[in-house]
């Protein structure tokens, strides 16, 4: 395959040579030796059983570039396809370690914020189901919106399982201020705030 490409660099060089001959012979700036008409003749007779050969060396490594070509696309998209699972896996890895942390039941002071992580998690502030919310308040947690995040809680913690009750507290009276009890509406029926 070696010898291809050096015919196929060959002939695209002699094309090249052949051109500029012609060229500076039809301007009159080669020597005396490019004004034979015999000598033109002889280049090209020489140049014509070449331009074959080289032809089809030219169209041999085009033909092994595009398949190189295919083989890194394939191969860039395997790689692509190998990270996203590595990925899922992290993040796959990361729920299940946060299920299986110890729970956070913090007893509280039996104050609302206390009844309203009974209801939403048990009781259990350190809780994730993997279901988009998490803590002991439920906060919303996903990729497109994070109620956590927007009301100041990644000061504490970037989830908010992982913060403490009583940060988790403090994010959730700024959320209270916002949307009132409404941000929780099921326990807050139950328990008839709403």
């Amino acid at each position: 395959m070696r010898s291809n490409r050096l015919y196929a660099i060959t002939f695209v060089v002699v094309l090249v040579m052949a051109g500029a001959i012609g060229i500076a012979s039809a301007t009159g700036e080669v020597g005396e030796a490019t004004n034979s008409t015999a000598e033109a003749e002889e280049v090209l007779v020489v140049e014509e059983p070449t331009n074959e050969v080289d032809t089809a060396a030219v169209e041999a490594y085009l033909a092994e570039l595009e398949q190189q070509r295919q083989t890194d696309a394939y191969f860039a998209e395997l790689n692509r396809i190998e990270q996203e699972k590595a990925a899922e896996a992290q993040r796959s890895a990361a729920v299940t370690e946060s299920r299986n942390t110890e729970p956070n039941y913090e007893p509280g002071d039996g104050s609302r914020w206390d009844q309203l992580a009974q209801c939403e998690a048990g009781g259990n502030w350190a809780t994730n189901t993997g279901n988009g919310f998490g803590g002991g308040l439920q906060f919303m947690h996903q990729r497109s919106y994070s109620t956590w995040l927007s009301f100041g809680g990644g000061e504490f913690a970037p989830h908010p399982w992982e913060a403490t009750r009583e940060q988790q507290i403090i994010v959730a009276e700024k959320v209270l201020a916002s949307s009132g009890w409404g941000a929780w509406p099921g326990c807050s029926r139950k328990f008839g705030w709403l």
